[in-house]
């Protein structure tokens, strides 16, 4: 964090305890649960570098945004301040599993992740009443009805701004917009040690190499470059579609992009993206688009840094249903695994498949 951030830092902390003081000298107990909550947020930062995690400075200049706008808010009460509250905390919730994921951490469900941010803004709430119901009884003041009728009522305000959250959670896993994707990928970045260790990244591609194309398995140089000529050719970019379908088809799969047929790592660099943020977008848009946005949630891709370069794991669940993708004649063409290559099927040879496969397993 840089010098102004720090000073600036500094004089928000020193408002926030005298308004605490003052809060609990007025009896304003909402205002200081709500201040007691943002001294807790200002100091998180300070007690994560203790163990060694570095955050960008782009997390922490949102996160003193926000203890001001909501210090600003707070003397406010109203509607306000609690729905902020429950948007940030259920942010803050769906980044952590966002970190994770992202750093492979844990597999990808949707439902889960946004089910995550919008109950870990919940029980903060309810922790934050506890702790206001419980600094009253510290302070000897009086208890009544009002306390439980002005907590439902919060509470109820919480709930919306988590909802509110959980949906631009639900819309970026979608979309994938920039900003979040950006802290995100900074946080991993910077912190190698905590999410994945380079050597363990490297031994899990050697290890996967070493196998050989297979079933199960297969390489490819490029996403979308063609290495003779050094230009995009979308036939390249429709052969790593079909291997994704051909697993989803099949029993499942994994694919390496910036490897090649010899098992040597090329890197995912020479497809010429801005960064991975980039290349991740552009990965979801042609699955959403050619093979269909219900089953990107079957595939779950990573980098990893080999050297100077880097390699692109794509894991590919079996689908539950057929999975067509659409040709560039826009046609739907069906694959399947045949030992290490994506085959198409087709007429009676594709109804007898998918009898086999699929109709008698939903």
């Amino acid at each position: 964090m840089s010098e102004t951030t720090n000073y600036l830092s500094l004089a928000v902390k020193l408002i926030l305890v005298l308004s605490l003081v003052s809060s609990i000298h007025n009896h304003l107990w909402h205002l200081a649960s709500t201040n007691i909550f943002l001294l807790i947020l200002m100091f998180i930062p300070r007690i994560i570098t203790k163990y060694e995690i570095k955050i960008p400075t782009e997390f922490e200049w949102l996160l003193l945004i926000f203890t001001i706008i909501t210090l600003f808010l707070g003397k406010t009460g109203g509607i306000i301040t609690p729905i902020v509250f429950g948007i940030a905390v259920a942010m803050i919730g769906f980044m952590i599993l966002s970190i994770l994921y992202s750093a492979s951490q844990i597999k990808k469900n949707y439902f889960f992740i946004i089910t995550f941010s919008f109950n870990f803004a919940v029980s903060f709430g309810f922790a934050i009443e506890l702790a206001k119901y419980y600094l009253k009884l510290l302070l000897n003041q009086p208890l009544s009805t009002d306390i439980y009728i002005y907590s439902m009522q919060t509470m109820t305000f919480v709930i919306v701004g988590a909802l509110i959250s959980s949906l631009i959670g639900y819309i970026y896993m979608k979309y994938h917009f920039k900003i979040l994707g950006n802290i995100v990928g900074r946080v991993v970045d910077k912190n190698p040690k905590l999410f994945q260790k380079q050597e363990k990244a490297q031994a899990e591609i050697y290890e996967l190499i070493k196998k050989g194309e297979n079933e199960k398995l297969e390489f490819k140089s490029t996403l979308r470059t063609n290495l003779h000529t050094n230009e995009i050719d979308r036939k390249i970019e429709f052969s790593v579609l079909k291997t994704i379908v051909a697993f989803m088809n099949s029993n499942n799969g994994t694919l390496l992009i910036g490897v090649n047929d010899s098992g040597e790592v090329i890197g995912t660099e020479k497809d010429k993206f801005e960064s991975k943020d980039n290349y991740s977008l552009h990965l979801t848009n042609i699955i959403k688009t050619k093979i269909g946005k219900k089953f990107f949630q079957l595939v779950n891709f990573r980098f990893t840094e080999i050297g100077d370069k880097h390699v692109l794991i794509l894991d590919c669940e079996k689908s539950k249903v057929p999975v067509f993708i659409r040709s560039p004649t826009d046609e739907e063409e069906f694959y399947i695994r045949a030992g290490p290559s994506s085959v198409q099927i087709k007429g009676s040879e594709l109804v007898e498949y998918i009898e086999k496969n699929f109709k008698n397993k939903n």
